[in-house]
């Protein structure tokens, strides 16, 4: 009987040990059958949101995967609404903006269901965080190329939205930098403006409009427009001058707001090898291992060529790209406007 009851105790350890063992990486794995798309669809970029919805709304066929979708533009409380998702039996939730990440890290910390977002995350929860990185000088390298070819002025100005996270107006400086770089790469004398809008709170169409209309008065042939919904303001401006100004553009490809065709170009960010990715690494307990990078090769960044681009600007920045991409070009790192304005000003940048 004692050896019955030792049989009995030791058959009980197994298994608590065998529970323990099964909650490490072998147990991470996810059966993603619903996930949530929670973005600001009223405030903030259209084409950003419309191009990430678009990617998502592949899923249900193609994965197998139900998506909520969430326009939070219109909540104060952002946290308590990715918390509430993650109780409705969401796999993960996609935070498709940077101002969210903070609330989503958080919700992921309380809730334990895995969150999406933008930018770098240092402190993390681990395994719960997936954080999404831009190739984003390099972008804006390719852009700078384009425009100063296209340019019959060779001047060009750059109009920067100050008004979003801390992570957007770093991405913004450093894809300005790149844009800069990229000009100067065809000629050195490019004569570049550069100017910020928004610092004081949130930049309206109005302001965005004005400011690249003063910049294309003094002279500036292109407006690379970099920020929000109000760069809007920036293409309007380019459409009343018409002649040969022209706008560039990043994330979508403004078609709906093009009417006259004034888009010289833009930096496409394509989620779908991201966002693919995320799922691939859940089903797999791999998420969140790494950071989930948009960039040249994967296509996550790729530069529009529209009715304007001529093909001989567009092909050198293609050529500039495969050297990019054999890391045998490197882009100066400018994550400020004082870094953008000394690179224009011409002072080395590390």
């Amino acid at each position: 009987m004692a050896g019955a009851r030792w049989r009995w105790t030791l058959a009980v350890v197994v298994a608590l040990v065998a529970g323990v063992a099964g909650c490490g990486s072998s147990d991470k794995r996810t059966d993603v059958k619903k996930i949530a798309f929670v973005a600001p669809y009223r405030d903030n970029e259209l084409d950003w949101t419309l191009q990430a919805r678009e990617v998502v709304s592949e899923f249900p066929k193609a994965l197998g995967v139900r998506v909520d979708t969430v326009d939070a533009s219109q909540t104060r409380d952002v946290r308590g609404a990715l918390e509430q998702l993650s109780h409705e039996g969401d796999q993960l939730v996609i935070a498709h903006d940077s101002r969210y990440a903070d609330a989503a890290e958080a919700a992921a910390a309380d809730t334990k269901v895995p969150e999406l977002v933008w930018g770098e995350r240092p402190h993390a929860p681990k395994g719960l965080v997936g954080q999404i990185t831009v190739q984003d000088k390099e972008g804006g390298y390719m852009a700078g190329v384009v425009a100063a070819h296209a340019a019959i002025t060779r001047r060009l100005a750059i109009v920067v939205l100050a008004d979003g996270s801390d992570w957007d107006l770093a991405t913004w400086n450093r894809t300005a930098g790149g844009f800069v770089a990229g000009a100067r790469s065809v000629d050195p004398r490019e004569q570049i403006a550069y100017t910020q809008v928004g610092q004081e709170g949130h930049a309206t169409i109005a302001q965005v409009h004005d400011a690249a209309a003063r910049l294309l008065a003094s002279g500036s042939q292109m407006i690379f427009t970099l920020g929000g919904a109000s760069t809007l303001g920036a293409l309007r401006a380019v459409e009343q001058r018409s002649g040969e100004s022209q706008y560039v553009g990043v994330v979508g490809d403004k078609a709906t707001f093009n009417r006259e065709n004034f888009v010289l170009a833009s930096i496409i960010w394509d989620t779908r090898p991201v966002f693919r990715q995320v799922l691939a690494d859940l089903r797999a307990g791999r998420f969140a291992e790494r950071p989930y990078s948009l960039t040249l090769k994967n296509r996550g960044i790729w530069l529009l060529q529209t009715g304007r681009t001529p093909n001989d600007a567009y092909e050198a920045a293609m050529a500039e790209g495969r050297k990019i991409e054999a890391g045998t070009l490197q882009v100066p790192v400018t994550s400020t406007s004082e870094a953008v304005k000394a690179l224009i000003a011409g002072a080395p940048q590390g």
